[in-house]
């Protein structure tokens, strides 16, 4: 088929297959002006220009796990020197010692030491001392490991978890959703039908995801295909999913470094683009995180499509960096790069409301000020 005729077909709003976005990824680099140009305009018809960025605290609350995932840089084995896990109180302290209070993102690793009680009691400790923050926390995969553990379905996990406080997830975990790739490179973690199910059980019990994928590892173009008509399917069925992650694998430190170079600009530009026009109207924002991009290459990503940058405060390590240490930017400091890009800019929360509240006060400061 003409790449024209697809094209032409995205800019009529109708809908574009598995298929056809092979197709576009597969054109050689004369055609991906046009590419761009389409999901510039549909990214300007559903965004009027606004480009958005969530300022919130990111903590792991430990980075013992028992997988062995070749692309991941944070996990150590229980008993290594660099290993550790927080308790629900110390999480509650960092979370304090953060500059942002109001939308506190919790994620970790597969450690076998800590039961689905654990989980709970860290949504509940976090739920007493910040009673109005949103409250983002736990990927499918860690939803998944406990539940294993504690013999019971995945649902009866995100139940307790929900009334417990929990918001939102995030979708990480997906990598790429093809499980023969997800042997290469994830072996001992959640299949891409338990990842899909527990996504699908999270938005029917009210609590909504992101989704994401992981590039630059072993997957190919028709793997990311897939990828995206899969979370497309999810979004069809339910309606749950606020936004679409591109994450760029960063092999330095991974098992992968001295094997693969890092995916090229050109290539996520093009990722970009087409995750635009392949999503359409059914997932709306499309995250670029300037952490991982890079600030000026997330900025360049905003004429092809990407309407996100990511979050201010970013904890390095979850799966796709070399060093430990956070990075850190200020709202400010995102909202000038995004005027110079001639954008708007819109501080939202994790499932895309308004993310300008003030500073939420823990429980102890409010009963203080009585």
């Amino acid at each position: 088929m003409d790449p024209n005729i697809i094209l032409k077909a995205a800019i009529e709003r109708q809908e574009v297959s598995a298929i056809e976005a092979l197709m576009l990824m597969q054109q050689e680099e004369p055609g991906f002006a046009d590419i761009y140009q389409v999901a510039n305009e549909l990214n300007r018809r559903t965004h009027q220009g606004v480009t958005s960025f969530v300022h919130r605290t990111h903590i792991y609350y430990t980075n013992v796990c028992r997988a062995s995932c070749r692309h991941c840089s944070l996990f150590r084995k229980k008993g290594d020197k660099e290993a550790y896990t927080l308790t629900p109180d110390q999480v509650v302290e960092r979370v304090q010692a953060s500059p942002v209070r109001n939308d506190i993102a919790v994620q970790g690793a597969l450690n076998p030491d800590l039961s689905v009680s654990y989980l709970v009691r860290l949504i509940q400790t976090l739920r007493d001392e910040f009673p109005h923050a949103h409250i983002h926390a736990f990927s499918p995969t860690e939803v998944h490991f406990a539940a294993r553990r504690a013999r019971v379905p995945a649902r009866e996990v995100l139940e307790q978890l929900k009334e417990a406080g929990l918001d939102s997830m995030p979708g990480t975990g997906a990598d790429i959703l093809n499980d023969k790739v997800r042997k290469k490179i994830s072996p001992d973690r959640i299949r891409t039908a338990d990842w899909v199910e527990i996504v699908k059980s999270a938005h029917r019990l009210g609590i909504k995801t992101t989704a994401s994928i992981l590039v630059g590892h072993v997957e190919n173009e028709i793997h990311i295909c897939e990828h995206l008509e899969i979370i497309r399917n999810i979004q069809k069925d339910t309606g749950g999913i606020v936004e679409f992650q591109i994450l760029p694998m960063i092999p330095e430190g991974a098992a992968f470094g001295n094997s693969r170079q890092r995916i090229s600009q050109q290539q996520l530009l093009k990722l970009v683009a087409i995750s635009r026009i392949f999503f359409g109207n059914s997932v709306q924002n499309i995250q670029v995180p300037w952490a991982l991009f890079g600030l000026p290459e997330a900025i360049q990503c905003l004429s092809m499509g990407a309407n996100d940058l990511g979050g201010t405060h970013f904890q390095g390590g979850a799966v796709y960096t070399s060093g430990p240490a956070a990075r850190y930017t200020s709202p400010e400091l995102l909202e000038k790069a995004i005027l110079k890009a001639q954008r708007r800019p819109r501080q939202r929360d994790s499932v895309y409301g308004d993310g300008t509240k003030k500073t939420v006060r823990t429980r102890k400061a409010a009963l203080a000020l009585r």
